[in-house]
């Protein structure tokens, strides 16, 4: 699914247009399957870095079904979920500019190999970070047209905000 085919309006203000929302994540059966996601102004860059907010502010929330986040992301408490845009071409093929990241604000360590929004140097970032024999971690971006490798072993200020654990995209991880 393409940024173009999200229904934008429904994401930010839990509001249908009239054009529907398109993508897997179904509207929830009732209030009480309903789960409201925060949106944030906080966008994770999948390139060069984009610079972080002083302060989060939370654009709105996005109803989700309980049953559905049950299904797709059963290991994440749903009040620890946040939604981030995602921007920039580093991660194309795992998530694409313009999607959506659904974060798990509750995994601060990278102990899973996996996604991840990062803070390093003033700015958020969305790489894939692995786990090396010798203790050290990898970030990489997965688009190999644009393939970066930087080693953290402890020494590099980097904070984890959470593991992406969904892509608007449809594609869980």
């Amino acid at each position: 699914m393409s940024a173009r085919d999200l229904d934008v309006s429904y994401v930010i203000t839990g509001q249908r247009s009239t054009r529907g929302l398109t993508g897997p994540a179904p509207a929830p059966a009732s209030d009480s399957d309903t789960v409201r996601i925060p949106l944030f102004n906080a966008t994770g860059s999948m390139g060069s870095g984009n610079d972080l907010m002083t302060e989060d502010v939370i654009l709105g929330e996005v109803p989700v079904s309980r049953h559905w986040l049950a299904l797709n992301v059963p290991r994440s408490r749903p009040e620890a979920l946040q939604l981030v845009h995602a921007y920039g071409d580093s991660m194309a093929g795992t998530l694409n500019s313009g999607d959506f990241a659904i974060v798990d604000t509750d995994c601060q360590v990278a102990d899973v190999d996996g996604v991840y929004v990062l803070q390093a140097n003033g700015q958020l970032f969305i790489k894939r970070v692995t786990r090396r024999v010798d203790g050290a971690h990898e970030v990489t971006s997965d688009n190999p047209k644009v393939r970066t490798v930087d080693v953290l072993d402890g020494t590099q200020p980097v904070r984890i905000c959470g593991r992406v654990v969904y892509g608007w995209n449809g594609r869980r991880f």
